[in-house]
This record gives structure tokens, C-alpha cells and sequence, in this order.
């Protein structure tokens, strides 16, 4: 968790069961979505968020929790820290992995996209 955390953040880790991003809500749950996060403004909610990171790690609820700043943008919550605005994006990477959108698929043929690999 960061030392040095603003006064405006979020509590973010890792799920235990599946490794993904989750958010401290305002209910008390980890969400997938960083717009149910709940937002400290003051130094003694900073402290609660950071305590009860450090209680749903020792129960093996998440891994790794820590503070993220934040800041509003159009009304939506906005990691400031470009690693942070990745992560509640969701996954960026290729597979089998829960949550994932395969991309559009391109509207040209193989044979159109890669000439030189059709049999002569």
C-alpha cells in the first residue's frame, strides 16, 4: 500500500480465485467495476480503506491490496497513474481469460490480409 497517498483514492487488488482486478465497493464487496469503488477524501478513510485491506488479505479474500489516486473526469472515476487507468480497463491480453471481449474480427479474408501465404 502507498505511504504517500493522496487524500482522494481507491482500494484496489487482486481477486485470490482468479487474479482479477477488483475494487473495494461501497457495500464492503470487491467489484470488477472501478465506478462501485468507494472513494476516500480524508486521511481517516484513507487509514479505514488501508485497515480493511489488510483484513481481507489475511483472510485470503484478495492479494496485494493497495491504494490507487484518483482523480474525476466527466463525472467517472480516473486512475491517475497510467498502469492504474490498464487495469480497470480489464484484461489486455489474449486467451482464455475470464472477462476477456474477442476483438472484431477483420472484415478482409485471410487470402486478402496475407497474399504470401496462399499456395502457389
Amino acid at each position: 500500500m502507498s505511504k504517500h497517498a493522496s487524500q482522494r483514492c481507491i482500494l484496489t487488488a487482486n481477486r485470490l480465485t482468479d487474479g482479477t482486478a477488483v475494487f473495494l465497493d461501497f457495500e464492503g464487496a470487491w467489484s470488477e467495476s472501478i465506478v462501485e469503488a468507494v472513494v476516500a477524501h480524508s486521511p481517516d478513510e484513507v487509514r479505514a480503506l488501508e485497515d480493511r485491506a489488510a483484513y481481507d488479505a489475511a483472510h485470503n479474500l484478495v492479494v496485494e491490496p493497495y491504494l490507487v489516486e484518483i482523480r474525476e473526469v466527466a463525472g467517472h472515476l480516473e486512475p491517475i497513474r497510467y498502469r492504474e487507468r490498464v487495469r480497470a480497463g480489464g484484461p489486455t491480453i489474449l486467451g482464455d481469460v475470464p472477462g476477456y471481449t474477442q476483438p472484431f474480427p477483420s472484415p478482409l479474408a485471410r487470402e486478402e490480409r496475407e497474399p504470401f501465404i496462399r499456395a502457389a
